[in-house]
């Protein structure tokens, strides 16, 4: 028996019961190995259903519970008992658990524990467009062999310890896989309808969306690889494009992505073959389409086109780029709109018209097309203004001032002289005026 006779009288005289009878402690011995047996049995039943092949004490208590039994309070599973054998005038040995006497004064004197935190809860993206995040409150999966290298290893103290991050995988459907591959050979196809038929998918394909930053960048390394293929450009940039124009797919995280690839593709020193006249259209698209996007998160990203503006202003007024450069740099800020021509481009002309009528003499072709985006500007500044000026020579001197001699005169040739001049003066009288405010 699991329960001796002794250990029953041991127990009854403990409560006030001497002198059982022999019978009855064997018979209360047996009764009690019989309810252990049961609750083993029926905490074993918790164990089972748990899938754990550890008996704990929860499903002790558990079982208690089904056998209506109070359950167990106060003890503590991982600390182990400590049995002392007890003195009796009997021949068998009694074993009690020794209890620690506390002091409660060392108890009162103790440091209160501190305060938990109150709830509180925090967003955070699970996943954007499929992709999770690497961020900390988001999990990550690593193979075996993987999470071995990215535990924490010491070189000697504590400050010096090297923790390695572990990369997220980004897992493609086969389906999608095949589609991004049939896609990118299309895209470098030799036949035109091809490539046209590749770029219309993406901009009009609704499941799609894990493949944007696939295609994000391949424009990138395509601008990158390219720069002297007009054509692997123009195909690079409608690309980004059909990104940027389907409905179905969301595109704002990549943008800070796409918006150096454009760039590129407006101020590159060189574009295509030397010699090559096709890069300036190649600029131009380029150009809109950074406006495009400007204008699109420009309310969400409140420094996105200042930054872009600075950016062509610099590559502008920089004298040692060549023409290719400048025409690029006009073309996008004219792009960006009416007020960055006024404030950026105007004030700056007359200086950059002597430059230019320097190189007019040298690289007469490339001159001249920076010549004509400077006109565009001034019709672009010209767009929403309505009065017109007369055609004198007053007023040939007064736009020489601000634009220069060669430019004054272009304009005044021009179909829409009046408003431009009209549109200039209105524009260095509103300076004047912000100036001495």
């Amino acid at each position: 028996m699991i329960y001796s006779k002794a250990t029953i009288k041991s127990i009854s005289e403990s409560i006030g019961i001497p002198r059982l009878k022999d019978g009855i402690t064997t018979a209360m011995a047996q009764d009690v190995e019989y309810r252990l047996h049961e609750i083993i049995v029926e905490a074993a039943k918790f164990m089972h259903h748990s899938r754990r092949t550890k008996l704990t004490v929860g499903d002790i208590n558990r079982a208690l519970r089904v056998r209506n039994v109070e359950p167990v309070y106060g003890f503590e599973s991982g600390r182990p008992s400590k049995f002392h054998r007890a003195t009796t005038g009997i021949d068998d040995d009694v074993f009690y658990v020794d209890d620690e006497m506390i002091d409660l004064d060392a108890a009162l004197d103790e440091a209160l524990p501190s305060v938990p935190p109150t709830v509180a809860y925090t967003a955070h993206w699970l996943a954007i467009e499929g992709v999770q995040p690497r961020i900390q409150q988001n999990p990550v999966e690593a193979e075996p062999d993987a999470q071995a290298g990215a535990k924490r290893q010491n070189t000697g103290n504590g400050a010096d310890a090297v923790e390695t991050i572990l990369e997220v995988k980004h897992v493609l459907s086969k389906e999608l896989q095949l589609y991004y591959e049939c896609i990118t050979e299309s895209l470098r196809s030799s036949d035109s309808v091809v490539r046209a038929t590749a770029v219309s998918s993406i901009a009009a394909d609704a499941g799609i969306h894990q493949l944007v930053t696939y295609f994000v960048q391949y424009v990138a390394t395509t601008v990158k690889s390219n720069l002297r293929n007009v054509d692997t450009l123009t195909t690079a940039l409608a690309v980004a494009r059909a990104v940027r124009t389907n409905p179905h797919l969301f595109v704002e995280p990549y943008m800070h992505q796409l918006i150096p690839s454009l760039l590129t593709c407006v101020v590159s020193r060189q574009l295509g073959e030397p010699g090559s006249s096709a890069h300036w259209a190649l600029r131009d698209n380029a150009a809109e389409q950074v406006s495009e996007i400007c204008k699109q998160f420009g309310q969400v990203y409140h420094t996105l086109q200042p930054r872009v503006a600075r950016t062509l202003l610099r590559a502008f007024l920089d004298p040692t780029k060549p023409l290719s450069t400048h025409y690029g740099a006009i073309t996008g800020l004219t792009a960006l709109g009416t007020s960055v021509v006024r404030v950026l481009l105007l004030p700056n002309m007359r200086t950059y018209m002597a430059l230019l009528d320097v190189e007019m003499e040298k690289q007469e072709e490339e001159a001249r097309m920076c010549q004509n985006a400077l006109v565009r500007a001034l019709r672009k500044l010209a767009e929403h203004y309505e009065d017109e000026v007369g055609l004198s020579h007053m007023q040939k001197h007064k736009l020489a001032e601000v634009v220069g001699t060669t430019l004054a005169g272009v304009v005044y040739e021009d179909p829409q002289a009046g408003k431009i001049m009209g549109a200039v003066a209105a524009a260095v009288a509103e300076t004047k005026m912000s100036n001495q405010e």
